[in-house]
């Protein structure tokens, strides 16, 4: 508690306090690096040929940071934190000292490990922490030790690290969440981004300073909100797109939540004006990689992107860059975007390294809400136009599931708990129907626009349309598990899941195999498949 009076005290600073001085040295191997740059999250100043910083600051932040230059790395606070920020910890008027040390490092060949939405809780009822240690942590390890044989390699975690829900309930807050992956032995250094339930639920009714007040826990974790490092010669930028409100009537079924652990998907000005400085000291030709939780453009849904205009202002201070890399989380969903007029953007959308948030039951998959397989991806940024690969934890290396929608309605009409589901929400899709006969449906969550889906029967073509229809995994793997006769799912779990990567077609027989092809547009085939027909359906479908 006195801590976060701490925060909320500095959160009030620039209003009733006056600024103070805030200076130290940036040093490598006992010697002074000159240039680098040194922020409180609202100014930005340089060292000095000596390696001093000195700047005039209010603390509002409550943190100073710097921007790592390329050729070093920032000596780490444990074994996957990187040191490049402290916190503020004096009144604003008591002059603090801060010192960095960094590390020289060869970074050419350097990767990097994406992982988002991992939803730890402690949470009994998911085993979500052994869940990861036990499945998701060996993958991740095999693909450092073989990114690590080019050079060096980082982790990026793309938000909602933990769950603001589940703090109270098992003890798991943002910090100790991280102290567990640290102790678990994650292989490399992680920087990162705040998501929307990387927040305290229990502090609420501060009106504007519940979203600065409601992060002291990431703070105290990962360092500031806003920051950037230099990597290889790229700079990377980390930046919060959620503006936490929880207000209104609180969570009573889980402890100290005192609001709706509602949000608003934005940026906020004042980091926007941050960004604007931060890039004033970067070249134009420089590589940008830009990482936030919330998706800047989202074609597929608009309930799961940042708010009207926010796109636009990001696109406009980056007016000088002819090409923006960006990688967001937040939709549990893998979607190649259609950036339309921000042709400098280029986006991608990982699934969560969840799956669902862990909510799959033993001995059934974990998938992402639109059916995806449990993923996180690697990228090599050692190439000129750096693409992130998709890595399943169960080790397929397919993007695609192709459904015989005959089998799925057999299945669909024998299992118990899909006839409560169809029950229950006569409005879902019922695949035991005779209007579902003969369909093929595709989920292929590698489509990208201007590739296209075809489907053929005895070497004709099908016509494939993109589906609204309910992804049949999904139902059997998170929502009919939590039905019997006398309860329903939870809320979240029936959610109408649009998946925005999914398409059918109906075939002439119900035994003729078909074929299923993806191609670019230039018309090179990415992927075929021919799936013989009858196709069994069940939990265990790959």
């Amino acid at each position: 508690m006195k801590r976060l009076l701490l925060f909320a005290a500095l959160a009030l600073a620039p209003f009733v306090l006056k600024a103070g001085v805030v200076k130290g040295r940036v040093m490598a191997q006992g010697k002074p690096l000159a240039g680098v740059q040194v922020s409180d999250g609202r100014q930005i100043v340089l060292t000095n040929a000596r390696g001093r910083y000195k700047m005039k600051t209010d603390k509002a932040d409550s943190i100073v940071f710097i921007t790592t230059p390329s050729g070093y790395k920032a000596e780490m606070i444990d074994a996957i934190r990187p040191g490049f920020w402290q916190s503020l910890t004096k009144p604003p008027r008591k002059r603090e000292v801060h010192n960095f040390n960094l590390v020289p490092e060869d970074q050419k060949g350097y990767s990097i490990i994406f992982i988002t939405d991992t939803h730890f809780a402690a949470d009994p009822s998911r085993n979500d922490l052994e869940r990861f240690k036990t499945t998701v942590l060996p993958v991740i390890q095999r693909e450092y030790e073989t990114a690590a044989a080019r050079g060096p390699v980082y982790s990026v975690n793309l938000g909602d690290f933990s769950h603001d829900r589940y703090w109270y309930d098992f003890g798991l807050n943002e910090y100790a969440a991280e102290q567990f992956l640290a102790g678990a032995g994650y292989p490399c250094p992680i920087y990162s981004v705040t998501g929307n339930h990387d927040n305290d639920g229990a502090v609420a009714g501060l009106g504007e300073n519940t979203d600065f007040v409601s992060a002291w826990n990431y703070r105290h974790t990962w360092g500031p909100a806003c920051y950037s490092v230099n990597i290889g010669g790229d700079h990377w930028v980390f930046m919060d797109s959620v503006e936490y409100i929880n207000d209104g009537e609180p969570d009573a079924k889980h402890k100290n939540i005192n609001g709706r652990r509602n949000y608003n998907c934005r940026f906020l000005e004042k980091d926007l004006e941050w960004l604007r400085e931060d890039l004033k000291f970067v070249k134009p030709d420089t590589r940008i990689f830009f990482c936030c939780h919330v998706p800047v453009v989202n074609d597929a849904s608009k309930s799961e992107v940042l708010q009207p205009g926010q796109a636009e202002k990001l696109y406009e201070i980056f007016k000088d860059f002819p090409l923006v890399y960006i990688y967001s989380g937040h939709t549990h969903k893998h979607i190649n975007t259609d950036m339309g007029r921000f042709t400098r953007f280029r986006q991608f959308i990982f699934s969560a390294t969840s799956g669902s948030m862990w909510q799959h039951p033993e001995g059934y998959q974990a998938i992402g809400s639109d059916a995806c397989n449990q993923a996180f991806n690697v990228m090599d940024c050692s190439v000129k136009d750096p693409r992130p690969r998709y890595v399943a934890v169960n080790g397929s290396p397919k993007m695609m599931r192709v459904y015989d929608m005959n089998a799925v309605g057999q299945f669909y009409r024998n299992d118990p708990q899909c006839r409560i589901f169809h029950k229950l929400y006569p409005e879902r899709s019922w695949y035991a129907d005779p209007g579902f006969k003969n369909m093929i449906y595709v989920n292929y969550w590698g489509y990208a626009p201007g590739q296209k889906v075809e489907v053929f029967e005895a070497g004709k073509p099908l016509k494939v349309t993109r589906s609204k229809l309910d992804e049949p995994l999904y139902v059997i793997t998170y929502v009919t598990p939590k039905l019997d006769d006398d309860s329903v799912a939870s809320k979240s779990a029936m959610k109408d899941r649009k998946t925005p990567h999914s398409f059918v077609a109906t075939a002439t027989t119900a035994t003729a195999p078909v074929i299923v092809r993806v191609s670019d547009e230039s018309g090179t085939v990415l992927y075929e498949e021919t799936v013989t027909r009858p196709k069994t359906f069940n939990k265990d479908i790959q």
